[in-house]
């Protein structure tokens, strides 16, 4: 005798009054499942073997449902819940014995004859019969996202102040909670071998600047000199003019006494006296042209020093500037004797104290290591930080799937617990544009004016000061390191979008299953954003397909409860007074 029970998803309908027949029905939907998508398509026949129901009870309860192919399982499953719900003083002998072959056959008769378990009672649905779907079309829809994150408030800047150099603090001027104007001096350190330099060279400036004077003065003389050898020259030249007037003169007189001396006119005396005369003018002639070259040189001479003398000046005037650049070098450093604020904020941290000497790698090396604002390696404590107030920012980190839409002026809002604990409207003042390797993320910055009332603040370049923004006397404000709720709101008007319970996911791809001719057939797709409702779509392309289709609003989308019932190029009958049911997910 052969007994069939089938199932198919749904529990059977119990019609029998018998108690015990109640009670297999009951072990037969615990043990074939209760979930459509685990008993799908199983047909089991209750087609018991003489050895299989030699196995305990237990055994059998421990089975599932198998897929429909493995009929083997599907017949130990049925065998496990007929035996299942045998009368408990059969199965209790079946336990102290093992059972023949007719033993076992006779049991399995008669119990199947108690519980009567017969075919039209569990009337259960085919499950080759197609599943009821809906349709719908990709509809243009307004998506709205909000992406929130938490994140904490920073201040718009801030300014660890270390030493240049390595110094002892000789007087500090502010303490944390002091606000401090741009240029303020918070403090003065002292290092003696800077200061001293700092002397020494301001002494060699002025030295270059007294040999400056007297190269000046130098070239005075050179000039002076110059002259002198000049008017010599021209005193030369006169003489040479005079002598050789002279020698002209003896010349023609010499020659007119000869002519009379021939002639006795004249005594040969004073011929000898002429000749004499004109010897002496050409000797006078000879030492003048001399004293013209040597005057000559001279003034070649005083020129070439006066020409040295002018760039002896230009040297020391080199010197100077020299001098000088090196005495502002050393006037820089000390300069860094003093520590300044970089800005107009708030002293929010002080590891200075009289005396201490501090490093410029490590600050204040007698900082307490609970002490705030500690590099991460915990070895360097600033003397000052300083914090900006005016202008106070927060982060939000977008996941790489919105990392698209959120742009520069992209509407945002804050929520700070402890600054009222009401949303503050804001806009997306900047992003990173790059993601985060780590995190996958794309980081978005928004920055509020600090004030009663905080409004988005736009920085122009110049790093202003926010209007109205900075710490105020009995004001509420927002103080930097509150914990925040940033959040960003991604509009996507006029879009393309399917119902969220249309699409369904396996490993990293998206998919979704269009009406075709009868018969569903899977699409991959590239989705937008999605408001948990409705979920934008871009593109389709078929399984096993390399090329993508773009969305046109004419695709007819199935709808289903259950998209496991679902076979690719299987039959669905097509309901469509369930569309909006399915639709709002009911």
């Amino acid at each position: 005798m052969i007994q069939t029970c089938t199932a198919a998803g749904q529990q059977p309908a119990v019609t029998g009054k018998d108690d015990a027949e109640a009670r297999v029905r009951k072990n037969a939907i615990r043990e074939l499942g209760d979930q459509p998508s685990k008993t799908e398509g199983i047909h089991v026949d209750c087609i018991f073997s003489p050895v299989s129901l030699g196995k305990s009870s237990s055994s059998f309860r421990g089975l599932r449902a198998a897929p429909s192919h493995s009929w083997r399982a599907l017949k130990l499953k049925a065998m496990a819940v007929c035996f299942a719900s045998m009368p408990d003083a059969f199965r209790a002998w079946s336990r102290r014995r093992v059972f023949s072959d007719a033993a076992v056959v006779f049991g399995i008769l008669v119990t199947i004859a108690m519980l009567g378990c017969h075919r039209g009672e569990l009337n259960t649905e085919s499950a080759s019969q197609a599943p009821n779907v809906s349709l719908t079309r990709p509809k243009k829809q307004e998506i709205v996202r909000t992406v929130g994150q938490p994140s904490f408030v920073q201040a718009y800047e801030r300014a660890s102040i270390y030493p240049k150099m390595s110094a002892y603090i000789k007087k500090w001027y502010v303490d944390i909670g002091d606000m401090v104007q741009k240029g303020q001096v918070i403090a003065d350190l002292f290092v003696p071998e800077v200061e001293e330099n700092y002397k020494t060279k301001a002494a060699a400036v002025e030295l270059d600047q007294q040999q400056v004077k007297w190269a000046i003065e130098q070239v005075k003389v050179a000039k002076a000199n110059v002259d002198v050898a000049a008017a010599r020259l021209e005193i030369a030249k006169a003489m040479l003019d005079r002598y050789k007037a002279q020698v002209w003169r003896w010349d023609v007189q010499v020659k007119r006494l000869a002519r009379e001396v021939k002639r006795t006119v004249v005594d040969p005396q004073v011929l000898l006296e002429s000749q004499n005369q004109l010897k002496a003018s050409i000797a006078a002639q000879i030492a003048a042209e001399a004293d013209i070259a040597k005057a000559a040189a001279d003034l070649e001479s005083a020129k070439a020093t006066y020409e040295e003398d002018k760039v002896a000046v230009d040297v020391a005037k080199a010197k100077v500037d020299v001098d000088t650049s090196d005495w502002n070098r050393v006037g820089a450093w000390v300069g860094y004797l003093k520590l300044y604020a970089p800005f107009e904020g708030i002293i929010s941290a002080r590891n200075a104290n009289t005396g201490d000497f501090v490093l410029p790698l490590t600050g204040d090396p007698t900082a307490d290591w609970r002490a705030p604002h500690l590099s991460p390696g915990n070895k360097a404590a600033p003397i000052f930080v300083v914090d900006r107030t005016d202008v106070v920012r927060v982060f939000v980190d977008i996941p790489e799937r919105d990392t698209n839409y959120v742009k520069k002026g992209t509407p945002a809002s804050v929520l700070v617990q402890a600054f009222r604990d009401e949303p503050i409207p804001a806009v997306v003042t900047r992003t990173s544009w790059a993601l985060n390797f780590t995190t996958r993320t794309l980081r978005a910055e928004i920055d509020l004016v600090n004030s009663e009332r905080p409004k988005p603040y736009w920085d122009s370049g110049s790093h202003e000061p926010g209007p109205g923004g900075g710490v105020q006397k009995n004001q509420v404000q927002i103080l930097p390191g509150m914990y925040a709720y940033g959040y960003v709101t991604i509009m996507r008007p006029n879009v393309l979008a399917i119902p969220e319970s249309a699409i369904t996911h396996r490993g990293d791809k998206t998919y979704c299953w269009l009406y075709e001719n009868g018969k569903s057939v899977r699409y991959e797709i590239e989705t937008g954003i999605s408001d948990g409702q409705w979920t934008e779509v871009i593109r389709r392309r078929a399984e096993g397909s390399i090329f993508w289709k773009q969305f046109d609003g004419s695709e007819e989308v199935i709808l289903i409860r259950d998209p496991t019932l679902l076979m690719k190029h299987g039959p669905v009958r097509v309901v469509k007074a369930e569309a909006d049911r399915i639709a709002a997910g009911e």
